[in-house]
């Protein structure tokens, strides 16, 4: 009888043993197969290091998803190998709420049952990728390309670039916000991004300004309201957006640190389209709780 239960004892642990590797194994794959997907290179030493980060965020996010009184889900993306305070230092900047003056929240428009409005077709997901702190310059041509859509009938693609090169009011890579990156296009006008394609880092002015413009720009009180006729730039805190992928979300801190631009809402959410690429949350966007949800109906600034 001691024998069988040695023997089942030894058993047991061969399993668990077995099981623990083929867990590694699986991870090491996934890390390998997400790095191969994003082309994600490191020295041996940081491989190591951005492996750890990548099995503890996919912890993270494996126990978040596992909890049903969540409202939103997370996935891995593009930002896997990076903590949250690295996501922080390279994709968001607090220079956007130095001179900002928050909006007192005042009575909005009327709500009516079931309405909804939806700006996504008239202006384009882009990646600002790593190295350039540039949200702020593609929620202005959001912002503007969303008028132009709607108002003057140009369906365009607009150079952030060209704000980032040649903006002297506002800080390229290292920050600016969207109501000078307006009032460069109202002053000088804009090129389109084929012309002046992005490069997420900064480069002396190539082309000063363009043939498309706005007549001006105007603070937004009621985001409601602006949004029943075209797209806004706003300001949000994106600190725990990291892997944000469905559902609505109002995980917020207490920051201004990202410049994005609200497309549309329905009576459950705000439709908020980022600069983080189309693979990132929804296709590129994000819901919004209903409300001053991460401060977006705060600091709101739209085209005329």
């Amino acid at each position: 009888m001691k024998e069988i239960l040695g023997l089942a004892t030894v058993i047991l642990m061969g399993i668990t043993l077995y099981m623990n590797g083929q867990s590694e194994i699986s991870n090491q794959n996934q890390f390998q197969q997400w790095q191969s997907l994003h082309s994600k290179f490191y020295t041996q030493i940081e491989e190591q290091y951005r492996r750890m980060v990548f099995e503890q965020n996919k912890k993270m996010i494996d126990e978040h998803n596992a909890n049903p009184e969540n409202t939103y889900t997370m996935a891995i993306n593009q930002f896997a190998d990076l903590t949250k305070e690295e996501f922080v230092a390279t994709y968001l900047s607090s220079e956007y709420s130095q001179g900002l003056k928050k909006k007192s929240i005042k009575a909005k428009s009327q709500s009516i049952p079931n309405e909804s409005y939806d700006w996504r077709n008239t202006t384009t997901v882009r990646d600002m990728k790593s190295g350039c702190i540039s949200s702020w310059a593609f929620s202005t041509v959001g912002a503007a390309e969303s008028y132009l859509t709607v108002v003057k009938s140009q369906k365009l693609l607009l150079s952030a670039q060209q704000l980032l090169d040649c903006d002297a009011t506002s800080f390229s890579c290292n920050g600016g916000v969207p109501y000078k990156g307006l009032d460069y296009i109202i002053n000088y006008g804009i090129t389109v991004e084929s012309v002046y394609p992005y490069t997420a880092r900064f480069s002396p002015c190539k082309r000063e300004g363009g043939p498309y413009t706005i007549n001006g720009q105007e603070d937004v009180d009621d985001l409601k309201s602006a949004l029943r006729q075209y797209g806004v730039s706003v300001f949000v805190d994106a600190t725990n957006w990291q892997f944000y992928s469905t559902g609505i979300f109002s995980n917020c801190e207490d920051n201004v640190n990202f410049a994005a631009t609200a497309v549309g809402f329905t009576d459950q959410y705000w439709i908020v389209q980022s600069s983080y690429g189309t693979g990132w949350g929804q296709n590129g966007y994000i819901y919004l709780a209903p409300g001053d949800t991460c401060g977006v109906e705060s600091f709101g600034v739209r085209a005329l």
